[in-house]
């Protein structure tokens, strides 16, 4: 089994951030511990820095076998609720100079730890948050080199309005974070066809209703992680293994819609205003530059520093 090393730092109580990071085999960011604001960014791939020359230099890759036992490590908790997953991405050559942005497969997804309770409890988010989580390889994984990329989506505010790139001292969590891709060899006979793929940027929407969601009111009942399902067999474990040198439990359970590969949710997503960012015509749009609608936080802002100016005047 291995279980590679992150570094997961939170930065108080009201921005806790944290992320899949290690000294060697997984790409170091120059994000810090922040999040990633835009799923349409190449920061989506890997991070902010990880797809860098100086960063993908300085990151050896890992040997394993198919099948083997694999995962990943934090120092503090997984401090939100919301989804865990796993893509890889095979290489045209070494992992070392691929930049991710080839064909991506999710190979392990860990959502809900009970499935009919009512409100729904999160597997990653169970006892407060785990600190390291294993999967197996697939058996049927080709060999060669890959980027293996560790996702956690905090949901703990993601509501619309939170949801308009505001960059406050807080967490925007609407955006998948952390984000980081360890490097890997894969060995073994495996002659598998991995599917359903997509790319980095392009899989994710920054509406999509595994995405913007309102997991407080009226309670989440029901949830599905975007992206497609996770090859081979559409798992969703219900129990993160959480233990150092503990094999997969086998407690993967199809995701019945997920399996066709279609990222579908049996909740009904929001209804949606017209974005104040940009007209629905484009050949409607006015001539001259509007007065850009701010989101909330950057309104506030907005407004004290007129006060201030009126002050000093």
């Amino acid at each position: 089994m291995h279980l590679f090393h992150a570094a997961a730092l939170f930065a108080g109580a009201v921005s806790a951030h944290y992320n899949f990071e290690s000294l060697i085999y997984v790409r170091k960011t120059k994000n810090g511990n922040g999040p990633i604001l835009a799923v349409n960014s190449t920061d989506i791939i890997c991070n902010n820095g990880g797809i860098d020359d100086d960063v993908m230099a300085t990151t050896d890759t890992f040997t394993l076998a198919a099948g083997d036992a694999v995962g990943f490590k934090m120092n503090e908790y997984i401090g939100h609720p919301g989804p865990l997953a796993v893509y890889l991405s095979r290489a045209p050559d070494t992992a070392k100079g691929y930049k991710g942005d080839g064909d991506w497969f999710k190979v392990y997804q860990s959502s809900l730890s009970n499935k009919t309770v009512d409100p729904i409890q999160w597997a990653p988010f169970v006892g407060g948050g785990v600190r390291n989580f294993t999967f197996t390889l697939p058996p049927d994984l080709p060999a060669g080199e890959y980027l293996m990329r560790g996702e956690h989506i905090a949901l703990h505010s993601a509501s619309l309005y939170e949801a308009q790139f505001c960059k406050p001292r807080k967490q925007v969590p609407t955006r998948p974070a952390p984000i980081l891709c360890a490097q890997i060899k894969v060995t073994g006979a495996g002659a598998g066809t991995p599917e359903p793929t997509v790319k980095f940027p392009g899989a994710y929407d920054p509406r999509d209703p595994g995405i913007l969601v309102n997991m407080y009111w009226p309670p989440l009942r029901q949830y599905t992680p975007p992206g497609p399902a996770a090859w081979p067999n559409a798992c969703d474990d219900s129990t993160v293994n959480v233990l150092n040198d503990q094999p997969g439990d086998g407690d993967c359970t199809p995701l019945e819609d997920s399996a066709k590969g279609d990222p579908v949710s049996s909740v009904a997503p929001p209804a949606l205003p017209e974005s104040p960012l940009a007209p629905s015509d484009p050949a409607s749009a006015p001539a001259s530059n509007p007065t850009p609608v701010l989101p909330p936080c950057q309104r506030k802002r907005a407004f004290g520093r007129e006060r201030r100016a009126r002050q000093v005047t």
